[in-house]
């Protein structure tokens, strides 16, 4: 582009200028080393400024990173990020946040995903005129198969050029011609992946990474992308529509069926319908929903697929706008009009509780629209739909292939807020008062009729959230790719095969890298935490060998079982998944063969699978893209049913396994205990305290350590659901006394000190008077990437000792956790304990839980020199009762539990106190967490 280098100048100015403001200026001569950078970094991350948060690191790292991998193809290009980033730098080690400042600019972010190991970014522009103090209109554009991100952002915004000239300006810094009063992004969606899987969870990160760091009014936040970009606005626009205001989808293939085409198996037709917007249109009811193409496109994305979809939204009612073009493939101005896009959807809102909504779905990574989520599909994959629809205080609902489902109460547009009735099916399932139900109402259908409850819990699998298949649902999470060691003369090719496939199996993936290791080096941790893919063939990878008797398809020395077939030929292998079971929370991805030949095939198999597929070398002698070739179909494909087991098939291989001598196999941070379900309790769900009001006034001030996090953890709870309003039989009160607010770090460490709490403080503070460049401390630990107001380890209170039940983790909690935790030692010490077992302290994840804060503790059981009182052994249930009004049990070891439990429960220190009767989710640990500024204390 003949602009290109005064554009690379202006904008370097502009940086410059900017900076001007606030900081000393960085000389526009300097060309920093790229290896004095990382070293720069480094020490800045260790010695993070307060003002400066985690996510500006990332996009610091993530510039420097960029810089690197095209510093050979775009040297211009990664010198600019290499000057960015040092500016950057400069700012944030002056305490300044340089993010927020880029007004008017296109800048690089980054963020820590947990699909890859490396940093995934985006581009991003802020209006002129920024005010974190206003809430600005957020539109998320997508872009097509020539593009990356970046380039994308800078053509969106009015940088104009041949399509077929993006692959010379990809990492260009372009000046935006348009400036609208928008914050626009464009998420990279790890390459040509075409907005599947990973794509799309990498479109909804980017959104939460925005949010979180940006003023957004979430009411008004838009979808668009062009080509491919188009095929990924239709379906994920679909998929969540209730997310957005409007979605725009130019130049696309509104469904996967159309696009994929061919002569495709029924079971592929099941794989590609619950991805495909078409198949989902419905779901739009509530969104403004804007399409576009051209008359005269002649690529992949065909018009008649387009006058298809007209032909099914119209005969469905769904509301909708569509324009034709009397042009081909690239609407993107034309649509856009120079920048005039932006004042047509100024006005245009999400609308967040709709008196009528539909929600289609057939997996369960989007089956919420509004306030209707589907907790049960039926048949999956095949599609579920509910309608409800509310009129005055009557919620009127229809299902087809849904058993379960849930209502969050507090955005139905009810009139009357006592009292509520709700059909299901035309059957009354509930009727009386609305504060009954708390703030989400989960109802079940049993024996062909709806009632309020949950989905059964067993220790039987089951497919559910997050462990329902096919093969894809796998690759929005951490996978760890193993290879197999056992025989030496195939652990170099089988390592090449792992990795491979820990680049991604899907083609034409962008930076995508999950870790590879070898057999030996797996850990029950590793398993609990990381789905993981097993490549081997019989006898060559332990982990594999280790459960091949629980798994439902087998491979043996010439041929692979499944169920009663036996199948065999040249390259015979199999990639299936299914539930771990040395980790039932978690999947494994099996890649297995008898020979060696057939795992390497594997890695040829197409980007659409369902559950299982057996192939041969016919089937994988090239590397279809979507699905497999009509004329080379695989032995066999399919789903498993509901229950994990092979429709048709009864054998001992599909029932969970691997238990110890206590009963317990290892799920997540969780266990799970193979005893029969306890019942669904009767008792109603007590009605929940109102929210406490939003904190304005802070004990701590921004300038102390612990100051930021105080204010981050009032802003974030605010938006988190109150699960305990949810929960049968629980007890609630208010105890204004109990309120209590995060103290300055040098006061809370002096009172743990004072009370004989022994701990190591998590991040020591570094000498004021330490110059800038010297080396980092042994000491110095990395800063936790959630707000914990003054972390702490956990060692030993007057005597007991707190002891985490992971022996590569410690015990990490907040000072100010750790402070009411001398409560609990004192309790504890009555009955003769010495020891206390803690399950989970401080995790990152999930960003919903006080876990992330360091303001909750998990405690798997108790230990006295003579006694050990496990949770999930020694507890009684007592769902049909009160937990602390229920008959004492009449085990020794159950009685000191429960005692314990309701000590915690009545000393108005615990915000909450969770036990086994709280869910199933439960059965092993207690729970308890405090929660500042918040007067409402919970038992269960």
């Amino acid at each position: 582009m003949k602009v290109t280098r005064l554009i690379l100048q202006q904008t370097a100015v502009a940086v410059v200028l900017t900076l001007v403001a606030f900081a000393a200026p960085l000389s526009g001569d300097v060309r920093p080393d790229h290896g004095a950078l990382r070293v720069d970094l480094d020490a800045l991350r260790a010695r993070r400024p307060r003002p400066v948060p985690q996510g500006t690191i990332d996009s610091i790292a993530h510039m420097l990173d960029i810089a690197d991998q095209v510093s050979g193809s775009f040297p211009a290009q990664a010198a600019e990020m290499r000057h960015r980033a040092a500016a950057f730098m400069h700012e944030a080690q002056r305490g300044y946040d340089p993010m927020p400042r880029q007004r008017g600019l296109i800048t690089l972010r980054g963020y820590r995903s947990r699909i890859t190991e490396n940093r995934q970014g985006y581009s991003i522009y802020l209006p002129p005129d920024y005010d974190a103090s206003k809430r600005y209109p957020l539109m998320v554009v997508l872009h097509g198969g020539s593009a990356n991100g970046h380039l994308f952002l800078g053509v969106v915004l009015g940088n104009n050029m041949n399509w077929k000239e993006y692959d010379k300006h990809l990492w260009d810094e372009l000046e935006p011609r348009w400036k609208p009063d928008w914050i626009v992004v464009a998420p990279d969606g790890f390459g040509q992946v075409m907005w599947r899987w990973m794509g799309e969870q990498d479109v909804l990160d980017v959104i939460d990474d925005v949010q979180q760091h940006y003023s957004v009014d979430a009411d008004r936040v838009v979808l668009g992308g062009l080509s491919n970009g188009g095929v990924g606005a239709y379906n994920i626009g679909m998929r969540h529509a209730w997310r957005f205001a409007a979605v725009m989808a130019l130049a696309g293939a509104p469904s996967w069926l159309q696009y994929a085409g061919g002569r495709m198996s029924a079971v592929e037709e099941q794989v590609l319908r619950p991805l495909s917007g078409m198949e989902l249109i419905e779901n739009a009811h509530n969104t403004d929903f804007r399409y576009y193409h051209g008359r005269r496109d002649g690529g992949p994305m065909k018009p008649r697929f387009v006058e298809e979809l007209t032909a099914r939204i119209t005969s469905l009612n769904v509301p909708h706008r569509e324009t034709w073009y009397d042009a081909g493939h690239d609407l993107l101005y034309l649509v856009h009009r120079h920048g005039k896009i932006y004042d047509e959807l100024a006005n245009v809102r999400r609308e967040p509780r709709p008196a009528h909504v539909v929600v289609v779905t057939g997996d369960y990574r989007a089956n919420r629209q509004h306030w209707i989520t589907v907790t049960g599909i039926s048949d999956l994959p095949n599609l579920a739909r509910v309608e409800a629809r509310v009129n005055e205080s009557t919620v009127t609902i229809a299902t087809r292939g849904a058993d379960a489902l849930s209502i969050d109460l507090r955005d139905v547009p009810l009139a009357n807020t006592e009292a509520i009735t709700i059909r299901v099916d035309e059957h009354t399932a509930y009727e009386g008062p609305r504060a009954d139900l708390g703030h989400v109402a989960h109802f079940v259908k049993r024996d062909g009729t709806w009632r309020p409850g949950f989905v059964e819990t067993t220790n039987a699998l089951r497919k559910e959230p997050g462990l329902s298949g096919p093969i894809g649902d796998a690759y929005v999470d951490g996978m760890v790719h193993v290879y197999g060691t056992g025989k030496p003369n195939e652990t170099e090719a089988l390592k090449r095969v792992a990795e491979q496939g820990a680049r991604g199996w899907p083609l034409w993936l962008w930076r995508h890298q999950q870790r590879v290791i070898a057999d030996t080096q797996v850990t029950e941790e590793l398993l609990r935490s990381h789905h993981v893919v097993l490549y081997g063939t019989p006898g060559s990878n332990s982990v594999l060998d280790s459960i091949a008797a629980q798994l439902p398809i087998r491979v043996g020395a010439q041929d692979i079982a499944v169920g009663d077939r036996t199948l065999s030929g040249t390259g015979v292998g199999t990639r299936f998944v299914y539930p771990n079971p040395r980790a039932p929370q978690r999947y494994v991805i099996v890649q297995a063969a008898p020979t060696l030949a057939g795992v390497q095939a594997g890695n040829r198999l197409p980007d659409f699978l369902a559950d299982y597929v057996v192939f041969d070398a016919k089937s994988t002698q090239s590397r279809p893209r979507l699905v497999f070739d009509s004329r080379r179909k695989p032995l066999a494909e399919g789903f498993f049913d509901g229950a994990w087991k092979l429709p048709g098939v009864t054998t001992s291989a599909n029932e969970t396994g691997g238990s110890d001598a206590d009963g317990v196999v290892a799920a997540g941070d969780e266990m799970r205990v193979a005893n029969p379900e306890v019942p669904w309790s009767s008792l109603p769900v007590p009605p929940a305290p109102p929210l406490p009001a939003r904190v304005k006034r802070f004990a701590v001030p921004m300038s102390d350590p612990a100051g930021e996090s105080a204010r981050t953890i009032a802003r974030r709870v605010g938006s988190f659901e109150n699960f305990r309003a949810t929960i049968a039989g629980g007890t609630w009160r208010v105890e204004q006394g109990a309120v209590w607010q995060v103290q300055r770090e040098a006061k809370c460490l002096s009172e743990l000190t004072k009370a004989g709490v022994r701990y190591e403080a998590w991040q020591q503070a570094q000498d004021a008077q330490q110059p800038p460049d010297a080396q980092t401390p042994q000491a110095l630990r990395e800063p936790l990437p959630t707000p914990v107001p003054t972390p702490v380890i956990l060692r030993r209170i007057d005597g007991v000792v707190f002891h985490s039940a992971h022996d590569d983790r410690e015990v990490v909690v907040s000072c100010e956790l750790a402070r009411r935790l001398v409560t609990l030692a004192a309790m504890v010490k009555k009955h003769g304990i010495t020891a206390i077992d803690v399950m989970s302290s401080y995790r990152e994840q999930p960003r919903v839980s006080f876990h992330s804060f360091g303001l909750a503790l998990d405690i798997l059981r108790f230990r006295s020199p003579t006694q050990s009182y496990t949770v999930l052994a020694d507890f009684e249930r007592t769902p049909d009762h009160e937990t602390c009004s229920a008959p004492q049990p009449n085990a020794p070891k159950a009685k000191v539990l429960l005692a314990i439990a309701c000590d915690l429960a009545s000393s108005n220190v615990f915000a909450s106190v969770l036990t086994p009767n709280y869910n199933e989710g439960h059965r092993d640990h207690f729970h308890v967490d405090v929660r500042p500024d918040d007067p409402r204390i919970f038992v269960r």
